[in-house]
């Protein structure tokens, strides 16, 4: 994408909100990540869990931030099927030209088609480059096959199928508390076949405070 499409679209109405994604149904999945801390918050203000008091300064409670974590998604199930892409009628607004804006909804949409398995901005995710540099004691390369083969044994577990990772193309991360990873890779579905294309996706977290676990594990769905 060109820069300064990349600089109009920052100045259109339609910039990082992802205001032009509606949502088909209200629900709570690895993607439901619009609501501020502050709408968090009251969501939850009768969650004693979430919160903590220091008792050296007053007895007004504090978020305890350690405590607020994405809720386990269901297997299999990928929130972009409860979205559609709609563009605001404004839209154009902000933009240098007609061309810029055509370009930037091509763009978008197809970010939005490929379900995170591309780079895609408008939904913070992101490519990790060097496949050969350090994850933290090993490499991404070797940190992204262990994920995916994580998402192959679910897979393998539910479907009764033989699939196996063999090489890993590329990987997108999405950051937050916990980071969802969109790995795109080869894989066989039984011994001496054919190399297909494969998509798994993940959450981890730092420091180990909690095991990663699968999200999904399916042949390649992605549409240029």
């Amino acid at each position: 994408m060109k820069t300064e499409d990349v600089t109009a679209k920052r100045d259109s109405t339609e910039v990082e909100s992802d205001s032009s994604v509606s949502k088909k149904s209200k629900i709570e999945d690895e993607d439901e990540d619009d609501t501020s801390i502050e709408d968090e918050v009251d969501s939850d203000s009768n969650n004693p869990y979430l919160w903590s008091t220091d008792e050296e300064d007053d007895d007004s409670p504090t978020i305890n931030y350690s405590n607020l974590q994405d809720p386990e998604p269901e297997w299999d199930k990928d929130s972009y099927d409860d979205h559609e892409l709609v563009f605001d009628a404004d839209g154009r607004k902000g933009f240098s030209s007609d061309k810029a804006y055509e370009e930037f909804r091509e763009y978008k949409t197809m970010c939005f088609k490929n379900r995170g398995f591309i780079d895609d901005p408008f939904r913070s995710i992101y490519p990790i480059r060097d496949l050969e540099d350090l994850w933290t004691t090993t490499t991404n390369r070797q940190y992204l096959t262990d994920i995916a083969s994580l998402c192959v044994k679910k897979l393998n577990k539910e479907k009764g199928s033989s699939v196996e990772v063999v090489s890993i193309v590329r990987g997108n991360l999405k950051p937050g508390g916990g980071w969802k990873l969109y790995i795109t890779f080869m894989a066989q579905e039984h011994p001496d076949g054919p190399l297909l294309e494969y998509q798994a996706k993940a959450m981890d977290f730092a420091g180990n405070k909690k095991p990663p676990f699968p999200i999904l594990c399916r042949p390649s769905c992605s549409i240029s």
